[in-house]
């Protein structure tokens, strides 16, 4: 599959794309550190050592929400505990 097949089905359908990025990008990290790849790819950027996480997942929850269309209604803090 080229890369004009993934842009035509990302047009077509981005939130089942969006999907299937997701589940490829899920089933890259689990299979890394399966077989113990991990060491050899870091999947948090130096810039975020040492800082809050749970503050940053809540605001990044914040902007998700509103990169949806969608209000913030519902709260999520129990998510990041």
């Amino acid at each position: 599959m080229s890369p004009r097949h993934f842009a035509a089905y990302a047009k077509r359908d981005p939130k089942e794309y969006q999907a299937f990025s997701d589940s490829m990008w899920n089933g890259f990290v689990s299979v890394t550190h399966k077989v113990g790849l991990s060491k050899f790819f870091t999947f948090t950027p130096d810039f975020v050592r040492g800082l809050d996480g749970e503050a940053i997942g809540k605001e990044l929850g914040k902007v998700y929400e509103l990169a949806q269309g969608e209000e913030e209604t519902h709260n999520h803090s129990s998510l990041y505990k």
